[in-house]
This record gives structure tokens, sequence and C-alpha cells, in this order.
């Protein structure tokens, strides 16, 4: 049983038996030590929760990609669950794709209790395999997943004469 778990449970029968029951079945000691660090945990998850800008500048590999290569395409699938095309860019700096953009909350209005949602500012560089420009590139968007394609260009050595 993982820890989450066992602090979910734990905080369930506090709710249903009273906070005297766990002094009864642990130490005092421990117990201390185990209420001290669930309610460290509720404090953190409150404070991220009231600033979640601080969340944005850790969330380095948001959004999730896959490079998928062939011989003769390059696909790559970058997640945006819930994101619209008017909220995110897409360009080409030399070999790399950059994707900048902006994740809103679905219901602004409401109060937010829990999420493993990211929200908030982001930007990604994603190094391409091939150098190519930005007009051989295709993207759309289909059910919360960018997709962005293109041909591999290869190229033929051409043939120096030798004197």
């Amino acid at each position: 049983m993982d820890l989450d778990k066992l602090k979910q449970w734990v905080e369930m029968a506090k709710n249903m038996q009273g906070g005297d029951f766990w002094g009864n079945i642990f130490d005092q000691e421990f117990a201390k030590q185990f209420i001290n660090s669930e309610q460290r945990d509720k404090a953190s998850t409150a404070e991220s929760q009231q600033q979640p800008s601080r969340e944005v500048k850790q969330s380095r590999n948001f959004p999730p990609i896959d490079i998928l290569e062939g011989e003769e395409h390059v696909q790559i699938l970058i997640e945006l669950p819930g994101v619209t095309k008017e909220n995110f860019e897409l360009g080409l700096n030399g070999n790399n794709l950059v994707i900048k953009g902006r994740v809103l909350p679905l219901n602004p209005h409401a109060r937010l209790t829990y999420s493993e949602r990211f929200y908030g500012d982001f930007q990604r560089q994603i190094t391409l395999p091939d150098t190519i420009t930005a007009n051989v590139i295709n993207a759309k968007i289909w059910n919360g997943i960018l997709i962005v394609h293109y041909p591999r260009i290869k190229v033929k050595g051409e043939r120096i004469p030798i004197e």
C-alpha cells in the first residue's frame, strides 16, 4: 500500500472516528509526526493551488510529445488537452520546433481543490531530427493532439570531379 493511499485511509478513519482514535492505536509521537506531515502536505497543496504561475516555470516537459520517424516522413505528436488553437502558436527556429501558449482552466469560476493537470503559460522547444524549412511542415489539431508532419528530404550527394 503506498503512502498516499494510507494517508487517505487515515484521514477517512479520523473523520469517522474522531482525532483521538489514532492516539489510542499508535504511540503519541508517531501520531504527531504523521499528522504534522499530513498538515504540511495540505498546506503545500493549498499554496501551489493559489499560485499556479509558480508551477509554470517548473513544467519543462509540457506539453508531452512523441516523435515518430519513418524513412520518408517525420511526425510529432503534441498533447494539448483542452487547449484551443487560438491559445497556442507553433514556429520553427533553425531545426527547433517551438510551441508556446496558455492552458486555461475549463471552469475558471470554480474553486480548484485538487488538480493533476497543468494550467498556465508554457513554451517548449523540440529538436527535430532534420533541418527543414517551415513551408514543408503540416500541422493540424485532432482530439487534443497537435499533429505536426513533414516529409524527409533525401539529399543526394553530388559528384565532384577530380582533376
